[in-house]
């Protein structure tokens, strides 16, 4: 059995209200790909232009073939026309998961 993945993507974005709605097209879009599973959108507390995007893909193979497939795909146009700059994309997989009994916002 293969691993869920985590995608991690940190970038600055030109104007955060345009680049917030473009992304929710975005989330949309991917969320017909195969392997995906979440997507949870961030936005910093004091930074009002940097973002952060937690996706969850099935496994790494899943993660790669989205990023190709984003590259090309129009549903991406316009968030892509409003990144300013990528601080970091990687993948990871879990290796412990600690949860306390309050729930998340």
């Amino acid at each position: 059995m293969t691993e869920p993945c985590l995608e991690l993507v940190v970038f600055k974005v030109k104007d955060a209200d345009k680049a917030r709605l473009a992304r929710r097209a975005a989330q949309d879009t991917v969320s017909t790909y195969d392997g995906f599973l979440s997507w949870t959108a961030y936005e910093a507390c004091e930074d009002k232009g940097l973002f952060a995007d937690v996706v969850l893909w099935r496994d790494l193979n899943a993660a790669k073939a989205a990023a190709d497939k984003v590259m090309k795909d129009p549903g991406f146009k316009a968030i892509m026309a409003e990144i300013d700059g990528l601080v970091t994309m990687s993948h990871y997989q879990a290796d412990r998961t600690v949860t306390a009994d309050a729930v998340a916002a």
